[in-house]
């Protein structure tokens, strides 16, 4: 199959997959009503080919998920259903799940009350695609047999009830760009009600996320690429709704919106335009109703209840265009589904080996499995100092990993400041030298701490789409878990009282610090800037040292997070908390469970214990806020009870006085058995009747908590955070009240005195995620940001400061820490113009100009090998400020070359002087992806 060409002839892949298999897709959420009619129809479906069936339901309470579940052992081909949370569901995004679950070569859409009619409503979908132009398909809808008459009247003028077939192609490209926002968007109408689309395609443009629209963003797409979209009036299904007026106005907001951000197109840009297109379309349904026969009282009541649709809806469509939130960047197929992504993270093994870094190992390697290009930029520490024969200080260099690339950037945490834990100038410098070397099609940070929280802007001014993975809290609080030294747990970022936290010193009073820096903010901080500038003496800059740096904290991270294109959170608590700083949009913020490696893992048959004791564990680090002192104190209460306590994890005495404390604190009853090989996990947790997970901070997605339930073990855990959203109470374990080791020994001698209460709470696991899931959604989430990047922006494929030119020539000289001043006289400077594909070009050269220097001319020109095709016209510094000025030219590049600068002005005239502070080179022809 071939596409035709779009925008300047290119033409993208051909779509070459033989359709060999079907996946029905649905997404559910309370569909009781017709979903059994759905899946009766479904049923007999007689095709050819072999298909199958996946729901994805996301908390139905209705009998949604039972009807699905009843149908899975009576069903004629086979039949997967899904739970997620609905705080996971979005139009796009949950669509994208489903295909990514699914493997058929066509994916088919259906939603829980969209009724096919007859036993070859598939056969007829499928047979569109026998036409390899065929990109994608969406049926015709007819109202139900029982709709309200209205609704009948309003559906006969809507094209997705229309009983004429289209097939929409793209008039020629400049054509095409002539016609107006209400011209295009009539040739995108799409609707995936019911519909189908090529997979080959899907993976090269998953739908968009958005709360609307995703089919239309499709079909823009796939015809924007050159293929065909068909509106199949033969298959039908049977689908209506009988909206009231506050509800099609309700919709049509959303709608209106949505026309404005992603079709630059204003439905009804005044109201008096509103009420003239509603008159229109009175008359259309006045003739309607004549058409299907209703006469005299019911005709004019009919009219009047359409009118009040109709007025409703334009209403609405005028109301949600001026709340628009700015222009959405168009959307474009892929050119590849292959990616080159970046994944960015604090700390990599095998210098650490924490939750964060395993997690971004793993991922890692399932992309790469996916046929992908995986680089890994960590930070990482040298024991030794420069002096010492160690890597020079933000340096970065090759390593392999487990058969990854990795970019080791060293950082030895020597901070100058408070500030520089969150924002260095040496990495975000390091780190644009490393986005312009490897051109990802993305960035996907999976921690900012001991980085820099400036990245993510750095990687969006460069045009790269990005992503970032929240594992905690850091983005509000800078000791990253919300809790103090004194284990007092802080719900929200205390403002000025972090100073205190920070310092450790009058815990307190950090809710009156809180509160002081609220009502008195302003003067609190000029009082800490004399303070910290010597002047109120040595104590009090000790005392308020860093408190500036505290403030500028929330803006520099809090914004750096709210700039990606989209945030993850592996927990809705943690989420939530983020959320409530009213620094996010909550659209771009997703709620999806981090994926497990599980190979290693397998619910060995657990024996019972010999003694017949109930054998409680503990898996994990035993630092502070674990609460391992709540989980020994608790077992001291269980003294004498047919129960043991099981603590797995690094264990050292001697050098550790948390652990001393425990060892001091335990009886005869708890075990401490050290670290054990990963490999061996199933081993443990056969040993574990329960786990325990006492932690008293907010923990997200404890990693131990899904071991557990995929070796069915049932788990004690705190009522906090992550633990009490993945524990659920009464199902697959029980809550206590955090840091209360009487009420935790309450609930652990219920197991001891309930022989069967482990039993029962093993009957409804949590679905644990994969690492290969979670790579797949990850996946399509990559490529739809892809898809959808900002093109405004030219690709820069070099950056220099000027002391980098690759050879100097004459009288040159640097000036500061980085520039060159070329004298007249001969002087040039040669940088390397490096070309990734052939075409136009853009250099542009930033000159340093003094105040103090008014009388010297700075000047010069720009050649690429011979050919000079930049002048720089010469200038004089004005006013009373040093400024830098900047000059940017075009130049066609067929292969590398050599950019020559120098200060020549032509035969017979002077040199000029020419103080370079940076070259900077921009691809303009062409896109990454």
């Amino acid at each position: 199959m071939t596409s035709q060409p779009r925008s300047g002839g290119e033409v993208l892949p051909a779509a070459t997959r033989p359709l060999r298999s079907v996946s029905v897709l649905m997404p559910t959420w309370q569909g009781a009503e017709f979903l059994e009619r759905v899946l009766g129809v479904l049923a007999r479906q007689d095709l050819e080919l072999d298909w199958d069936f996946l729901a994805i339901d996301s908390g139905s309470s209705d009998g949604t998920l039972e009807i699905l579940q009843r149908a899975r052992a009576r069903f004629p081909v086979p039949l997967e259903v899904e739970r997620i949370h609905q705080e996971e569901f979005d139009h796009g995004d949950t669509r994208n799940l489903l295909a990514a679950r699914s493997r058929g070569d066509l994916l088919v859409y259906l939603t829980q009350d969209a009724i096919p009619v007859g036993d070859d409503w598939l056969t007829r979908v499928v047979a569109n695609f026998a036409d390899p132009q065929v990109a994608a398909v969406t049926c015709r809808n007819v109202p139900r047999p029982d709709c309200d008459d209205v609704t009948r009247v309003v559906s006969a003028t809507d094209p997705g009830y229309s009983d004429q077939r289209r097939e929409t192609r793209l008039p020629p490209w400049e054509e095409y760009l002539a016609m107006t926002p209400e011209a295009r968007r009539q040739l995108c109408l799409f609707n995936d009600v019911a519909s189908a689309i090529r997979r080959e395609l899907w993976e090269l443009h998953p739908f968009p996320r958005t709360s609307f629209g995703e089919d239309m963003l499709m079909a823009r797409a796939l015809l924007e690429a050159g293929y065909t979209v068909v509106y199949d009036a033969d298959a039908v299904v049977e689908h209506s709704h009988d909206y009231t007026p506050a509800e099609s106005r309700s919709r049509a907001v959303i709608d209106g919106r949505f026309n404005v951000e992603w079709l630059d197109r204003l439905c009804i840009p005044t109201v008096q335009l509103g009420r003239a297109v509603a008159k229109r379309a009175a008359a259309a349904d006045a003739e309607t109703i004549r058409e299907l026969g209703f006469e005299g009282t019911r005709a004019r009541e009919l009219q009047r209840e359409a009118a009040a649709l109709r007025d409703a809806t334009f209403d609405g469509l005028y109301e949600g265009g001026q709340k628009s939130r700015g222009r959405r960047e168009k959307s474009r197929l892929l050119k590849s589904a292959h990616l080159n992504v970046l994944l960015v993270v604090h700390g990599f093994p095998p210098d650490t080996w924490a939750g964060t870094e395993i997690y971004t190992l793993t991922l890692a390697k399932a992309l790469v499995e996916r046929g992908h290009r995986v680089t890994v930029l960590a930070r990482v520490p040298d024991g030794r100092s420069e002096a010492q024969g160690g890597a020079p200080e933000f340096s970065v260099v090759e390593r392999e990993f487990e058969g990854l690339r990795v970019l080791a950037l060293t950082h030895r945490l020597q901070h100058r400041n408070l500030a520089d834990s969150y924002s260095r100038e040496q990495i975000e410098s390091a780190f644009r030298k490393v986005l312009i070397d490897e051109q990802p099609d993305l960035v996907h940070f999976q921690h900012l701490i001991h980085l820099s929280a400036k990245l993510v802007g750095i990687a969006k001014e460069l045009g790269f789409p990005t992503i970032v993975h929240c594992h905690d809290y850091w983005a509000v609080c800078a000791r990253v878990q919300l809790i103090r030294p004194d284990g007092e747990r802080c719900e929200e970022n205390m403002g000025a009282g972090c100073l205190l936290c920070v310092k450790e010193r009058h815990l307190d009073q950090i809710p009156r610090m809180k509160r002081l820096g609220r009502v008195f903010g302003g003067a609190l901080d000029a009082f800490a800037e004399r303070a910290t500038r010597g002047k109120l003496g040595d104590r009090s800059l000790r005392r308020w040292e860093g408190y500036q740096d505290l403030r500028r904290r929330p803006e520099v991270v809090l914004g750096a997070y709210a700039c990606a294109d989209l945030l993850v959170s592996p927990s809705r608590f943690l989420r939530a908390k983020l959320l409530e700083t009213g620094a996010f949009d909550k659209d771009r913020f997703v709620y999806s469970d981090n994926g497990l490696r599980t190979d290693h893992v397998e619910a060995l048959k657990k024996q019972p214990d010999p003694q017949g004791r109930v054998r409680f564990g503990f898996v994990g680090t035993l630092v502070w806020y674990k609460g391992g002192e709540t989980l020994v104190r608790a077992m001291s209460h269980l003294s004498g009870a047919a129960a043991t306590l099981n603590v797995y994890g690094g264990f050292d005495p001697e050098h550790d006085e948390h652990h001393a404390q425990l060892q001091a604190l335990a009886g005869d009853n708890v075990h401490f058995h050290g670290r054990f090989d990963n490999s061996k996990l199933s081993e443990v947790y056969a040993e574990i009747d329960v786990l325990i997970v006492p932690s008293v901070w907010f923990e997200n997605s404890p990693i131990t908590i899904h071991e557990a339930f995929l070796t069915k073990t049932p788990v004690i855990a705190s009522d906090i955070g992550g633990m009490a959203e993945y524990v659920r109470d009464g199902v697959d374990g029980l809550h206590f009240k955090t840091g209360d080791d009487v009420d935790l020994a309450r609930i652990m001698r219920r197991f001891v005195d309930e022989p069967g209460l482990a039993g029962q709470l093993s009957g409804d696991w949590m679905r644990i995620k994969t690492i290969a899931e979670n790579a797949a959604e990850t996946e399509f989430r990559y490529r739809a940001l892809v898809a959808g990047r900002d093109r405004s922006k030219a690709a820069v494929v070099a950056e220099y400061v000027g002391i980098e030119a690759a050879k100097r020539i004459g009288p040159v000289d640097q000036q500061g820490t980085d520039m060159l001043l070329l004298r007249p006289g001969g002087a040039a400077v040669l940088f390397d113009l490096p070309v990734r594909r052939p075409g136009r070009h853009e250099v542009t050269v930033q000159i340093y100009a003094l105040a103090a220097e008014k009388d010297t001319q700075l000047g010069g020109r720009l050649l690429a090998g011979e050919r000079q095709f930049g002048d720089i016209e010469p200038f004089v510094a004005e006013g009373d400020t040093d400024f830098l000025r900047s000059f940017s030219f075009e130049v066609e590049l067929e292969g590398p070359q050599t950019l020559r600068i120098d200060g020549a002005r032509g035969h017979g005239v002077p040199d000029c002087f020419l103080r370079l502070a940076t070259v900077t080179v921009r691809e303009l022809d062409g896109e990454r992806v």
